[in-house]
């Protein structure tokens, strides 16, 4: 199992890459890696349950106590490993927007935040086997969604009361918890899809957020929240049926003289937000990322255009629930759009196996440039393919340079 620890774990296809000995060899791994206290959660995949209990296995068999959570979103775990704070590590289990037939282990330090590259060098030395020790120890805890729910509320309060709000957890891990988290700070709240875990992420959620929008226009709701299957990405859509991306969320959370977003941040939000006296400061793909830049600038917000977003108090990592509220709390969304001119964007992906030669990535960026574009062209750090994205003033411009730079890719 060398080598398949990542930044945000383990991700791939249950019984193939993500099996019940990999989840025992990581949770012995964090064990003697980060100490004995684990907390557990996962969202709603039908493989979730086989693989918390070797998971559980894993930790107890290495002599250290698991708390097993039950179904929980992402950030809802990482507030709670935070709140707590007697807890060594974190994991959860999920392949966040991948589909169903997926899963994953994400495991996060004793604040509830990513691990730094230490910390994952650590567990990644241990998933070659770690010694067996007595004394480990199991149980289950029903309170995470109370501690979460707690939490919101003492972040937010009745921030959210009047808005009608229709929700799509895309049958995932904040199918129960993000209702009763909406309608407890005082919303009306209408839901979209259920819980069944076989459908994960399957047209629905943040990375589908047709229905909602539908929906939202058809009901006359104030705003529709869409995450993906671990609530750690989100997708907005206000009351006139527009759909808001990350970038369009850090556009109405901007504050301050700095934002953080990636190299994949469009243009246009880093033009407008100059033009706002607020500096955009790019980092790496990836929310720990993020975060990392968010921590060295001091920005109050930062994030994806995935809908991945941070905010600087809020939970350790991103969290597409407490983000809604955030951006909700603040009033109608239309009017604070104006001003944010994104730029029109192009992209494509590309099995890996059809690129050859990385090596090119370079000199075709310089490509775009000398184009007047901007590209970055990059492999996905959870699926096999590269990703293609080309921004250029002019569409028609942009297009034919995204097709030009796949075929530089692909060797022609």
């Amino acid at each position: 199992m060398s080598g398949r620890f990542g930044t945000d774990g383990i991700r791939g296809r249950y019984g193939r890459e993500v099996t019940e000995a990999v989840a025992r060899a990581v949770g012995g791994a964090v064990v003697h890696a980060l100490g004995p206290r684990v907390a557990v959660a996962r969202d709603t995949r039908p493989s979730g349950p086989a693989l918390e209990e070797a998971l559980v296995e894993g930790i107890v068999g290495a002599g250290g106590s698991a708390v097993s959570y039950g179904v929980l979103p992402t950030p809802a775990l990482s507030v709670l490993a935070a709140v707590h704070g007697s807890y060594d590590a974190a994991i959860m289990l999920t392949a966040s927007h991948n589909p169903a037939v997926d899963n994953g282990l994400k495991v996060m330090g004793p604040d509830g935040g990513k691990l730094a590259a230490a910390g994952r060098a650590a567990v990644e030395a241990g998933l070659a086997g770690v010694p067996l020790r007595p004394g480990g120890q199991a149980r289950a805890d029903g309170t995470g969604s109370a501690t979460y729910l707690d939490w919101a509320w003492a972040r937010h309060g009745r921030a959210l009361a009047g808005l009608h709000l229709v929700v799509d957890a895309a049958n995932g891990a904040g199918a129960e918890l993000a209702p009763t988290v909406l309608r407890a700070l005082g919303a009306r709240v209408d839901v979209l899809g259920g819980a069944d875990g076989r459908l994960i992420n399957d047209r629905c959620g943040a990375l589908h957020p047709e229905a909602l929008r539908a929906a939202v226009q058809a009901s006359g709701a104030d705003a529709g929240v869409a995450l993906d299957g671990d609530g750690d990405r989100l997708v907005l859509v206000d009351a006139d049926g527009r759909t808001l991306d990350g970038d369009a969320l850090l556009w109405l959370l901007a504050e301050g003289e700095v934002v953080v977003g990636t190299v994949m941040s469009n243009l246009g939000l880093e033009r407008g937000l100059g033009g706002r006296g607020i500096r955009l400061v790019r980092t790496a793909v990836g929310d720990a990322e993020v975060a990392a830049g968010m921590q060295s600038t001091g920005a109050r917000v930062g994030g994806e255009p995935s809908g991945h977003v941070l905010l600087a108090g809020g939970a350790p990592t991103a969290d597409a629930l407490d983000v809604a509220i955030a951006v909700l709390a603040k009033g109608p969304i239309g009017p604070r759009l104006a001003g944010y001119a994104p730029s029109a964007q192009h992209h494509r992906t590309l099995p890996r196996a059809d690129v050859p030669d990385l090596g090119r990535v370079p000199a075709l960026v310089a490509r775009a440039a000398a184009a007047g574009g901007r590209a970055v062209i990059r492999p996905s750090g959870t699926e096999p393919i590269v990703r293609v994205m080309v921004e250029h003033p002019d569409p028609a411009g942009g297009a034919g340079l995204v097709e030009e730079l796949v075929a530089g890719l692909r060797g022609g």
